[in-house]
């Protein structure tokens, strides 16, 4: 166990006690408590783990930045140059493979 300083419902460090203000509080809390968790009704709670991302929204956040890529300069690029052309068909490419985990 070990002392966490809470003000309000924040935990705001972890330490050896020593004199505060009347807001602040020690408290003992669990070895596994962090300064991400809160203090609420005489209890530590838990920072839920964020929610793991689907291959849908990890495809999707994926074409977004390919989609982003192609910026008006590299389309007008894309248009005078034979490398120009050749990324942007790279790029196509990638998109539509992303496209099809969908």
């Amino acid at each position: 166990m070990k002392q966490a300083l809470i003000h309000g419902t924040r935990i705001c460090q972890f330490s050896t006690p020593f004199p505060v203000h009347d807001g602040l509080k020690w408290v003992e809390v669990a070895d596994d408590t962090t300064t991400a968790d809160t203090f609420i009704d005489g209890a530590v709670v838990k920072k839920p783990d964020p929610p793991t991302p689907t291959a849908a929204e990890l495809a999707l956040a994926e074409i977004h930045r390919l989609e982003a890529l192609e910026t008006p300069r590299r389309l007008a690029e894309s248009v005078l140059s034979d490398e120009g052309k050749a990324w942007l068909t790279s790029n196509r490419d990638k998109i539509a493979t992303e496209r099809g985990k969908l």
